[in-house]
């Protein structure tokens, strides 16, 4: 799982791949205010874990330019 954080605006946003039953991969978003049980989450499916790989840093640039900051799995995200 991939967290990011806006701490100016209390803001989050979090996103994962998810490999079912069948091998196929679903790229799930959710994001929110921070201390808040409101959200909202987003499903989209993905030909495969590198196209899903390929949104997530697709993903981390947006977040990133709206000033989030990345907080969990940045060790495993490829640039």
């Amino acid at each position: 799982m991939y967290r990011w954080i806006q701490p100016e605006k209390d803001r989050y946003y979090q996103a994962h791949l998810i490999e079912d039953l069948f091998g196929d991969w679903t790229l799930v978003a959710c994001w929110g205010v921070l201390h808040s049980r409101q959200s909202q989450m987003r499903k989209t499916g993905v030909p495969s874990y590198e196209a899903g790989l390929e949104q997530l840093k697709a993903i981390d640039r947006r977040r990133r330019q709206h000033g989030y900051h990345l907080i969990q799995g940045a060790a495993d995200l490829p640039h």
